[in-house]
């Protein structure tokens, strides 16, 4: 439940998280958007045009934003309005986290308001390396261990994006998954809560 006099300026709202995106996804929003672009689906085409393969069409990442806010509202509030902008390229394979933070909480015309802040995180997987998990280390691969994904080879990273990655333990094995980090969209929107 989303109550007004609950939330305070700084809370954040729970992350939808969406992906890995697939390009069978992208041919299937390009038929029902009716966004035909060649870009988003054909990839010699994405590729001419300097992108160094298929994106994702940026209205469906807002939809998943959208998706983020309306999902954590429920019945408890609704989306007035929203202002996105589109800072970078979703490509198959990424990750979507879209995240937003109340910025404000007021009151008008006797109707409660909350402002928020809105970003979505775009996360390319680069690399996995498996390792043997040990006490006290871990190992480098020694038979080889290593997962190219498609932004290694084909150039999706730009200078001094952000790298993160994660660990999970599969087995007696330890996964390291190397991925860039950018923003796809940031912006704000408002939302009226009824309680």
């Amino acid at each position: 439940m989303v109550s007004f006099k609950e939330i305070e300026v700084g809370f954040e709202i729970p992350p939808y998280i969406k992906g890995p995106i697939k390009r069978e996804q992208l041919v299937e929003y390009a038929k029902a958007s009716g966004d035909g672009n060649p870009i988003h689906t054909n990839e010699q085409v994405a590729v001419m045009a300097g992108l160094k393969g298929v994106i994702a069409h940026g209205l469906l990442d807002m939809a998943y934003m959208i998706q983020a806010i309306v999902n954590w509202l429920g019945k408890d509030g609704e989306l007035k309005s929203i202002d996105v902008q589109f800072r970078g390229m979703v490509r198959p394979g990424d990750m979507v986290h879209s995240k937003a933070k109340v910025i404000k909480k007021y009151e008008e015309s006797g109707k409660k308001f909350l402002d928020l802040e809105i970003w979505q995180e775009a996360l390319t997987p680069i690399a996995t390396i498996s390792s043997s998990l040990t006490i006290d280390k871990i190992e480098p691969p020694t038979d080889g261990n290593l997962k190219l994904y498609e932004a290694a080879y084909r150039g999706w990273l730009k200078d001094g994006q952000n790298v993160v990655f994660e660990q999970k333990k599969v087995d007696n094995k330890i996964e390291h998954t190397f991925y860039g980090k950018q923003n796809s969209i940031i912006g704000t929107a408002k939302v009226e809560l009824f309680k």
